[in-house]
């Protein structure tokens, strides 16, 4: 039911989108030039979708998007990957304003003309590990220059705008964080690349080189330099993408493995307590992204215990995923193995949840330290006592 309701709020929300996608199959579309699904995105007025309505676009919800990307998921995984970076960055710019001066002007501006956005900064642990070092900035006059590389970087040759995190050396050693905000028109941005598996390649993932590439000022924003308030909404801003970006991977990969049990759905005698194993791997991760979803909403702005729930949303439904499609797969059989590409195809990109950031390694010791900060005090207090007394 809850895949259902899935398809029900995408048709809401970006109505006739399902059907376009049905109408070219999934592995036709997972095959296809990245600029076709470009198209589709654009045509479909898909690009705003989490922008406010305020600022021209459709308004969806933290819980609404998360429906709409399993549904996209489970049709276009190579789409679905396009959607959540996108968004998640859109989600960033969101926060942004106020704080980069033309931040809404841009959202008005990718609401009306459907631009699509890059994301090009480290979806990592909040603080310093969140901007991309690789990419370094320099003042120029009139504005900032930037330098270096960010691979992979989704839709490398047909987005309009890039949201880069970088980082400005100074001369005491220290460095300076930020976000830059470069339009792909006229800004002789260099690709490379990067991508070279079938696997999701429709989803354009590429290497971008910034060889002194010119932002304005106004599209700058340098945390430290504009003093500790800016700093801490950057740090809010970072976090409430964070957020977002966790549960988007988390129901994209969901939708894959939706894809591959709706074929076995299609079989004939399939054992009732293998379907009431998937039933509980896909409807557990199901509702515990739309608990999470609702809680981002119900914020002001994201924490780091929002975003310790988000990863450990995220962490259990990679599981999930992976026990419902080793599952399926056995289920279908050897023969739908090897009777098409499909079922190979779809288990090999429902692995991809795993290389997304950020990693369960540099997750590990943000979710201990959440752990230990959410035990009982009495809890606390028995652990500090055994260690005097040990």
């Amino acid at each position: 039911m809850s895949m259902q309701h899935a398809r029900s709020i995408t048709e809401q929300r970006l109505p006739g989108l399902i059907a376009a996608l049905e109408s070219r199959g999934r592995m036709a579309l997972e095959k296809a030039d990245p600029s076709e699904l470009c198209d589709l995105f654009r045509d479909f007025r898909a690009a705003g979708l989490i922008i406010p309505e305020a600022f021209g676009g459709i308004g969806s919800s933290p819980r609404e998007t998360v429906e709409i990307l399993r549904a996209i998921g489970s049709l276009c995984p190579s789409l679905a990957v396009m959607m959540t970076m996108h968004h998640h960055t859109i989600a960033t710019i969101v926060q942004l304003g106020g704080l980069i001066p033309a931040a809404d002007e841009l959202l008005c501006g990718i609401a009306q003309n459907q631009l699509l956005i890059a994301s090009a900064f480290a979806e990592g642990r909040p603080g310093a590990e969140i901007f991309n070092s690789s990419v370094k900035v320099r003042a120029v006059e009139g504005g900032f220059v930037l330098q270096g590389t960010k691979k992979p970087c989704t839709m490398s040759h047909n987005m309009d705008v890039i949201v880069v995190g970088v980082a400005r050396e100074n001369a005491d050693q220290s460095v300076t964080q930020g976000f830059a905000v470069v339009f792909n028109d006229g800004s002789q941005i260099a690709r490379e690349r990067f991508w070279k598996t079938s696997v999701l390649q429709a989803a354009d993932s590429n290497a971008l080189v910034f060889d002194d590439v010119f932002v304005p000022s106004e599209f700058m924003l340098l945390a430290e330099a504009a003093g500790d308030e800016v700093a801490v909404s950057a740090q809010e801003t970072s976090l409430s993408g964070l957020c977002w970006f966790q549960l988007m991977v988390g129901a994209t990969y969901l939708g894959v493995a939706s894809a591959l049990v709706d074929m076995l759905l299609k079989k004939r005698n399939t054992d009732n307590a293998q379907l009431a194993q998937l039933a509980i791997e896909l409807e557990g991760a199901h509702q515990a992204l739309v608990g999470t979803a609702r809680e981002l909403e119900e914020q002001r702005a994201a924490d780091t215990t929002t975003y310790s729930k988000a990863l450990c949303t995220r962490f259990m439904v990679q599981g999930a995923v992976e026990r419902a499609t080793n599952l399926a797969v056995e289920l279908l059989g050897g023969m739908a193995f090897i009777a098409s590409d499909e079922v190979a195809y779809l288990l090999a990109a429902s692995r991809a949840i795993c290389f997304h950031p950020i990693s369960r390694a540099a997750a590990t010791p943000l979710l201990a330290d959440f752990l230990r900060e959410s035990a009982a005090p009495s809890a606390v207090a028995k652990v500090a006592a055994e260690a005097v007394c040990a």
